[in-house]
């Protein structure tokens, strides 16, 4: 069927859209703009990756900007989210480059834009940021793990850091619902488990893999059962968060599966209750495909597979288990497309055509809504969405 399309718009043209987020209802969205010359593409008027980027709060209804909050810097936003309460909103990225090179994490009033945490800045880009189900706990990964703890309006200023090895960096993180459970992946094939109580880790632990192989993406569960990780080896892997702590030097995936067919798995999805996850890879150097797997907690055992007409980049599960969505598109310069899955029966709902290569997209949990981004510089909103389950 066609594609419910509601609106889509550009928050500033010439820019391209490398993160989406959206509240539990749907009805908070927020995007990041973000530019990097892959192969010699240039904006209008600019002949480098400095510019003025932000994060823009836009109406779900219309498409419009309600609020913004932009830097002059190099590349801009890397990832923005809202909390699922719709009560905060955070971004990050880089913010500088040479000589003073810095990345940034900062956090933000969702309904007014007003300042919660103002650029903290750090060595190298950040990669990626989450903030719990009511905007209390602040996640980012960098060159370390961070966490913040927001005390009334504020994030505190002074984060609780994790380590990771130098010449490391972390590139994807998951945050359960309520912040007690952070993971997080790192460029060196890293997992990283920390145990919270108001954004401190009282308890963390690690695993590395045996074959080298770069973390793409983290999911956590909203319950905190458990957390899927995707790998640059084609394959993704689940852990149980009270095992992995507990197990200290032994830690290990509760489960390993490959993901047929792909030589690397780019995302993951995990449902709020950890019982099935999604993971989409890249076949050869065009195609793709998407699968779910069910989750018993020790083993996964597939529900369906689908081919992709694109190398995928991301996938999403809405809090209720209905849907599956899935962005793609590579390399830059070509079609991307937003596509949404039964996620019982594997049947194609529909399917979105973009005027570039897509990376992010995501359900909201109530399932009536699905934001996404792309490199043709829009964000579309789809809505609504349940009917069709």
């Amino acid at each position: 069927m066609t594609a419910p399309l509601l609106w889509q718009t550009a928050p500033h043209a010439g820019y391209f859209i490398n993160s989406v987020g959206t509240s539990n209802d749907g009805r908070t969205v927020v995007a990041g703009t973000f530019f990097h010359s892959y192969s010699g593409e240039r904006r209008a008027g600019a002949n480098s990756n400095n510019g003025t980027f932000g994060i823009y709060s836009l109406d779900p209804d219309t498409g419009t900007t309600l609020w913004s909050n932009t830097f002059t810097g190099f590349e801009g936003v890397y990832w923005a989210t809202v909390s699922n309460d719709a009560s905060h909103a955070a971004s990050c990225g880089w913010y500088s480059s040479t000589p003073t090179y810095s990345g940034f994490i900062a956090a933000f009033d969702a309904a007014t834009g007003a300042s919660a945490l103002d650029y903290y800045k750090t060595p190298s880009r950040v990669n990626q940021v989450a903030l719990n189900a009511d905007g209390s706990v602040l996640a980012a990964g960098g060159d370390q793990l961070y966490l913040f703890f927001r005390s009334g309006t504020q994030f505190t200023t002074t984060p609780s850091t994790l380590g990771v090895a130098s010449g490391d960096s972390v590139i994807s993180i998951g945050i359960s619902a309520d912040g007690q459970w952070v993971a997080a992946g790192t460029y060196e094939g890293v997992v990283l488990l920390a145990k919270t109580v108001d954004g401190v880790p009282v308890s963390s632990n690690k695993w590395t893999p045996t074959n080298a192989s770069t973390v793409h993406s983290v999911a956590m569960a909203a319950n905190g059962q458990g957390f899927a990780v995707g790998m640059t080896n084609g394959e993704f892997v689940y852990f149980d968060c009270a095992s992995f702590i507990a197990a200290g030097a032994s830690a290990a995936p509760a489960w390993t599966q490959l993901l047929a067919g792909a030589s690397s798995v780019y995302g993951v999805a995990i449902a709020s209750d950890a019982s099935f996850v999604s993971a989409v890879g890249n076949i050869g150097s065009t195609g793709g495909t998407v699968a779910v797997f069910d989750n018993s907690g020790s083993a996964a055992t597939l529900r369906w597979q689908q081919s992709l007409t694109a190398n995928p980049n991301s996938t999403s599960i809405d809090s209720e288990g209905l849907f599956v969505a899935v962005a793609d598109g590579h390399p830059d310069g070509t079609p991307g497309h937003f596509t949404l899955f039964n996620a019982a029966s594997s049947a194609q709902i529909w399917s979105c055509t973009t005027g570039n290569m897509s990376w992010p997209i995501q359900l909201a949990g109530n399932a009536m809504a699905c934001v996404a981004g792309s490199d043709d510089g829009n964000v579309y909103y789809f809505s609504p969405l349940r009917v069709l389950a």
